[in-house]
């Protein structure tokens, strides 16, 4: 995995295919592995952004044809303190997948209530994630906010992690470098990023 700087633009660009296809690549070598993507601003991720990056990895996963598995994308969505947070806090049972309208992957969309304490989908993700990779190749997770409790907490359980940065404006470089050494602290495997240019 060394896909610092990588480009996406518009829907497909060469970078960003090569970047899929070492992503499929280092996953033919294991039985799953997940990815995490962490957003370089206090912005929550734009879900084009997510939906472009799980594209590109479906159609090298569709290349690859030594790799079986599908994909899952796992969606946190941070809150505070809302209704769908609290249905959050009651929910104990694995999240239901949904089939993606834009491509061959299943994903999910996990309500992460952001508060004093860790909230109850927050403490089951490990599990969660544990029965996920029973059946899916990739796991690709939107953490947010790379300055978020749920992207730190999280990202130690990815294989590795990639800061997206753009389409927005992006923190600082003093920022962002000091958010990557408390990821560093957690346990977290940054591998690079990925830039998002405006379609």
């Amino acid at each position: 995995m060394n896909a610092p700087g990588t480009h996406l633009q518009n829907e497909l660009d060469p970078s960003g295919a090569n970047w899929a296809a070492d992503v499929v690549s280092d996953l033919s070598q294991n039985v799953s592995m997940t990815i995490g993507l962490t957003r370089g601003s206090r912005h929550t991720s734009d879900s084009q952004v997510v939906d472009a990056l799980s594209q590109l990895l479906d159609r090298a996963l569709k290349d690859h044809r030594e790799v079986v598995r599908p994909m899952l994308v796992v969606r946190l969505q941070a809150s505070a303190g809302t209704d769908l947070g609290r249905a959050a806090e009651r929910a104990e049972a694995v999240p239901s997948l949904v089939r993606s309208s834009l491509g061959t992957w299943s994903e999910v969309s996990i309500p992460v209530p952001v508060g004093k304490h860790a909230s109850r989908s927050l403490e089951n993700l490990p599990h969660w994630l544990s029965v996920w990779k029973r059946n899916f190749g990739l796991i690709l997770v939107d953490l947010g906010p790379i300055s978020q409790v749920p992207s730190r907490v999280i990202g130690p359980l990815c294989d590795g992690c990639y800061i997206v940065l753009g389409p927005e404006p992006c923190g600082s470089r003093d920022w962002i470098l000091r958010h990557v050494a408390w990821h560093q602290h957690s346990g977290s495997t940054i591998y690079g990023t990925l830039v998002a240019n405006a379609a």
